[in-house]
């Protein structure tokens, strides 16, 4: 069967993460008008989240070293990269069995250290919710295994469907139980697509993996895997850190913060995915090259995919920190989410607005480096940029509250995207880093337009419907960027630029 070429492989997840955004927006819209922003949905929010940044931990680690060893692995035979997989499978059960009896034993003191303001009522919640969620730990393991399968393999749409699936379940629930169980139903929900998503992936890549009864740790593709997942972890540890200090700030603040921040999350992460994985995707092509000693190429491939992302999603950052009231309004601006909800959200996501540039840089040539099988100079860079995020949120969340915490992580974002160019250029002399810099100029001409005619404009639709009021922003801001950069856009083209779509065997 004829390989698919990036282009393909792109918009066909382009167009489920489309889908499954959408049908995430709608379960937003369902549960913050069901439960509204309250210190109940506080309480399940920190939890979930808690046990969500373990899994996080779990999965980015497993993608990243998995991906680079498994291809490397499959080349010398079908059967050794089957083997790889479970053999693989069966060390992180064993790690999330333990990181899960720990959590379980330790809810007591976690609750008290992620929400240290809370009075002893709300710590025993806290903490009962904790030890309900930590068994999920043992699936998350195989979700992280049998997606990185897929994605391995060129399989990329299952994995964003995981999305999809766990909306339409949450959805279900609230419609049919919030009346009788109030928020208690997001937990429901949450085991229910948990467990759904396990036996969705392990279906589909189950001609991927195979019995292994031997011993996982003499299998020297698992060591290898083990070598390079000791700085990945300590990288990930340093972010699910960084993501509980934000909470632990944000639960000082006053109540519905933390589900502000969560929801403000939502929405910038409705970005933040297709930036990853369009990441994902080309990490696939790009470690293929490596593997191949076409170095060259793979650089190449990088320093494209970075130009064409950046054009496009500075724009998107712009006008969602101009348009961030705007945006909530119309995502969950209904029910029991009033208005002071609302702003305490916009506030939040307007922080987070600065991330997306960077993060493109930051994804795309972090994994540029994984493709080397080097996971320790992105975890240092990762290190720096997290030192410099908490120091930040603890600065400014006194002074700017819930927008101090949110734009202190895209600060920290865009010194790790810097710094792992810096890195990358080291690892490979073929990355041209000059490229990226000649577009700066009209890359900032176009962001400045496009923030110019937002605010005039703001005052002409004022008074309008927000949905309104956002789409004419979008039309007018988006044109006159657009306008702006043309000539750097016409350039790409003439040069290729579209290359980094183009079939990559």
């Amino acid at each position: 069967m004829k390989q698919k070429t990036i282009f393909r492989a792109v918009f066909s997840v382009t167009g489920v993460i489309l889908i499954a955004k959408l049908a995430g927006f709608v379960k937003q819209m369902v549960t913050a008008s069901t439960f509204g922003a309250t210190i109940e949905t506080d309480l399940v929010q920190l939890a979930q989240t808690f046990v969500g940044n373990i899994q996080y931990v779990l999965v980015q680690t497993l993608l990243t070293s998995f991906v680079a060893v498994y291809i490397h692995t499959r080349e010398d035979s079908e059967e050794a990269g089957k083997h790889f997989a479970m053999d693989v499978g069966k060390i992180f059960t064993l790690i999330a069995a333990c990181l899960s009896a720990a959590m379980w034993l330790l809810a007591p003191w976690i609750a008290r250290l992620i929400a240290p303001s809370y009075s002893a009522e709300r710590s025993a919640q806290l903490t009962g919710y904790l030890r309900i969620f930590a068994p999920a730990l043992l699936l998350f393991v195989w979700i992280a295994v049998f997606q990185a399968l897929l994605d391995a393999n060129k399989r990329f749409v299952p994995g964003q469907m995981e999305g999809l699936n766990q909306s339409i379940i949450l959805i279900f629930f609230v419609i049919i139980f919030a009346k009788q169980l109030g928020v208690q139903t997001l937990v429901l929900a949450f085991f229910a697509y948990t467990i759904w998503n396990t036996l969705f992936l392990g279906v589909l890549s189950r001609r991927y993996w195979g019995l292994s009864l031997g011993n996982p740790f003499r299998n020297p593709a698992v060591r290898r895997l083990l070598r390079m997942i000791a700085p990945l972890l300590l990288g990930y540890a340093m972010i699910y850190i960084n993501q509980q200090v934000d909470k632990i700030l944000a639960s000082g603040l006053e109540a519905g913060t933390v589900t502000a921040l969560g929801y403000a999350a939502v929405l910038t992460n409705l970005v933040n995915t297709f930036i990853t994985a369009f990441a994902s995707i080309l990490f696939t092509y790009v470690t293929a090259r490596i593997s191949r000693g076409e170095h060259e190429a793979a650089a190449g491939l990088t320093t494209r995919s970075a130009s064409l992302m950046l054009l496009v999603f500075l724009p998107i950052s712009a006008l969602t920190v101009l348009c961030a009231e705007d945006i909530v309004s119309v995502a969950f601006g209904r029910g029991a989410f009033g208005a002071d909800s609302v702003h305490l959200t916009a506030r939040a996501l307007a922080g987070y607005g600065f991330t997306f540039a960077p993060l493109v840089l930051k994804e795309l040539y972090s994994r540029f480096q994984y493709g080397y099988q080097d996971t320790r100079r992105p975890m240092v860079n990762s290190s720096i940029g997290i030192a410099a995020n908490i120091a930040l949120s603890i600065a400014l969340c006194p002074r700017l509250g819930v927008f101090g915490i949110t734009a202190a992580s895209s600060v920290s974002v865009c010194i790790c995207g810097i710094l792992n160019m810096v890195t990358a250029r080291r690892r490979n002399g073929a990355i041209r880093c000059g490229a990226l810099l000649r577009q700066l100029p009209f890359l900032a001409a176009g962001t400045a337009v496009c923030v110019a005619v937002v605010l005039l404009g703001g005052r002409l639709w004022d008074g309008q419907p927000p949905l309104l009021r956002f789409l004419l922003s979008v039309l007018c801001g988006g044109a006159g960027y657009l306008l702006t950069v043309s000539p750097l856009l016409v350039r790409l083209l003439r040069e290729g630029g579209l290359a980094a779509f183009r079939d990559a065997r």
